[in-house]
Order: structure tokens, then C-alpha cells, then sequence
């Protein structure tokens, strides 16, 4: 005799109910924002990475094209003004805050062949940073004046978002005087150019931690006796 099946439907034959449908989508909704946010914070932490790794190389890069300039100072001796009178004097003068030279190597490659009359100055942004800029126009013959100078030069900008940025000259000293670092140099009062040129800033990098960075470029023009060394500034 056959038996009847008194159990009703088994469950895998219902399917599955609301609630548990609910949870299912509950649960995968939670994993997949939980991935979400994993990946988030990953791809940020790479851009942050990535924007810190390509300034500070953009950095260097610049910073290596500045040595080799300031390294390459050329030994111009510029006549005086015969209705003045005085001696011939080598041209470079600078300050805290800037300096001037004629150099044999451009930032601008081949926009500027030749002898190049360089200015490296701090300028100063709206938003309060500063800047470390370089102009810098083709050397013909003579120094212009400040009015044609200013249509003439080229700007770059070297370092931003910088904090603060000086300079000193490494006086190496004669007979009478000793060798030291100085704060502001004259090729005309001096009669020659300073033996290094030192260069002293801070800024923050994309993480916000304070950077220094002292630097100090021997210049190959300047005639040194044995014994003027570039001295240790004691950093």
C-alpha cells in the first residue's frame, strides 16, 4: 500500500523568504563599502605618495640645474664709467634676498645662448608663501637699467610655497681680514667674485613636515689663493 506524504512542500522547494533576502543584501552591502573604503584610503595614500615622490624629485631636478648656473658664474669685468672714473670690476652683487650674476649656462637651454645675465630673488605670493625665482635675459655687452631689464628678463620659478630663503657669500679673506660668510657681496667694492654662494630655505612638503635644506655652491670663476678655502659654516 502507498504511503501518502503528510509533510507538505520540503524548503528547498519554497525558496527563500524577505527577511533573508533583506540580510543577504544587508550583508553585501556592508562588505562591499567596507572594500570600498579599504580602497579608497589605499588609492589616496598612492596620489599622496605619488605627488610627494614627483615634487621632491621636480625639486631636485631644479636644484640641480641651479648649482650647475651658479657654478658656471662668469668672470665678467665690467668697464667703469669713464665720466665717473674708478676701476674695472667684476660683475656680481648680491644680498639676503637676491643676487645678480652673468652666467655661461641658461635654465632656458637654447632660448638664451650665449652669456645670460641671471637674478635669483624671493617673491612673495598672495596667499603669503614665497617663491624662489629666477630672470634672467641675454648678456649684450652691457648691464641695462632696471626699466629695460624688467621687459627683457624671462621669469622661472624654482621652488614654491617656501617659507623663507637667504643668502650669504663666502668672503675668503686677505691679510688683514679673515674668511667668512657674508650677507651682502659687491663685485665693485670687493673687485672679485665670491669664492661660494650659500643658499639656506624652508617649506613644507604635501605632508605638512617643515624641510631645510642648506645648500652651497662652490663657484669656479672666483681665483682662490691655496689657502682660501671655503670655510664650514658650523651647520
Amino acid at each position: 500500500m502507498k504511503r501518502l506524504n503528510t509533510e507538505g512542500p520540503r524548503r528547498s522547494d519554497q525558496g527563500f523568504t524577505l527577511l533573508e533576502i533583506i540580510i543577504a543584501v544587508t550583508l553585501m552591502v556592508m562588505i562591499a563599502a567596507g572594500l570600498w573604503g579599504v580602497l579608497s584610503i589605499s588609492i589616496r595614500g598612492w596620489a599622496k605618495g605619488t605627488q610627494y615622490i614627483d615634487t621632491n624629485q621636480r625639486n631636485r631636478s631644479s636644484m640641480t640645474l641651479v648649482r650647475k648656473q651658479i657654478g658656471s658664474a662668469y668672470n665678467l669685468i665690467v668697464q667703469p664709467d669713464p665720466t665717473v672714473g674708478g676701476v674695472p670690476y667684476p660683475l656680481f652683487n648680491g644680498t639676503e634676498n637676491s643676487f645678480q650674476f652673468v652666467s655661461v649656462n641658461s635654465l632656458l637651454f637654447q632660448d638664451s645662448p650665449g652669456l645670460t645675465l641671471v637674478t635669483y630673488e624671493i617673491s612673495e605670493g598672495s596667499n603669503g608663501a614665497y617663491s624662489l625665482v629666477e630672470k634672467e635675459s641675454r648678456y649684450l655687452g652691457q648691464v641695462p637699467d632696471q626699466e629695460s631689464l624688467a621687459t627683457q628678463e624671462k621669469i622661472t620659478s624654482v621652488l614654491d610655497n617656501i617659507s623663507s630663503c637667504s643668502f650669504e657669500y663666502y668672503d675668503p679673506g686677505n691679510t688683514e681680514t679673515p674668511a667668512q660668510w657674508v650677507k651682502e657681496w659687491s663685485g665693485m667694492d670687493s673687485g672679485r667674485l665670491p669664492v661660494a654662494l650659500s643658499m639656506e630655505m624652508n617649506w613644507r612638503d604635501s605632508r605638512g613636515n617643515t624641510v631645510n635644506r642648506q645648500i652651497v655652491i662652490p663657484i669656479q670663476a672666483s681665483v682662490v689663493s691655496s689657502s682660501g678655502r671655503v670655510g664650514n659654516r658650523g651647520m
